[in-house]
């Protein structure tokens, strides 16, 4: 699409209200209603002198604002420009561009700490270990047991899977016991569905059952 070029053209109506001494940017009343960016552009070219260039398309469908108030001329072009996907990229102190803005990425999230993951696996086993250990029908620690659990969106146990070697038929209460028992969010990484494995021997080092 052929670019628009927008000279200023300077106007003794339209002469700056502030004096230079006080300020060496000059200073210039708007009232302007909202209207297409494209004739807002326009007119500040013609106010102010500055040539804007840009592509007719990056306009096309975008509205500027109303503006009113006394501004320096980047000023109220930052004005008209805010809420749009364009930025002024100036070539003299007079002239300049309109270019896409350049986003800024946002920051990468931290890496999840291995630290953070092995304390709540910590947690996960002696909440299981736990709460098997109060039901002593289960005879926990005299067997190994096998177990494949998720967590609901409640973070409490789901989906739990048994296997005990040598005692199948405790294998239902097992899975009573634990479906939904509440754990906790998880820390960012950590790994669903977990895998526990439970001896005699780690259910006495983790402070569980009694032997």
């Amino acid at each position: 699409m052929l670019a628009t070029l927008a000279v200023g053209v300077a106007v003794a109506s339209s002469a700056p209200t502030a004096a230079a001494t006080a300020d060496p940017a000059p200073v210039y009343a708007f009232d302007w209603p909202r209207q297409p960016l494209h004739n807002a552009l326009q007119q500040y070219s013609q106010l102010t002198g500055d040539s804007v260039l840009y592509d007719s398309g990056q306009t096309s469908g975008k509205t500027a604002p109303a503006l009113s108030g006394r501004y320096t001329a980047r000023e109220a072009l930052a004005r008209l420009l805010a809420g749009t996907d364009l930025q002024a990229r100036y070539t003299a102190p007079q002239a300049l561009m309109l270019m896409p803005r350049v986003l800024t990425p946002p920051a990468p999230a931290a890496a999840p700490s291995s630290a953070d993951r092995q304390q709540y696996y910590g947690r996960l086993q002696s909440k299981v270990l736990a709460a098997l250990c109060a039901q002593p029908d289960l005879h926990l620690g005299e067997y190994r047991i096998a177990l494949r659990v998720n967590l609901n969106r409640a973070y409490a146990l789901s989906d739990v899977q048994a296997h005990a070697t040598g005692r199948p038929d405790m294998e239902p209460a097992l899975r009573g016991t634990l479906d939904g028992l509440p754990i906790g969010a998880p820390p960012p990484g950590f790994g669903l569905p977990a895998t526990l494995l439970i001896t005699p021997e780690a259910a006495r080092r983790y402070g569980g059952c009694k032997p």
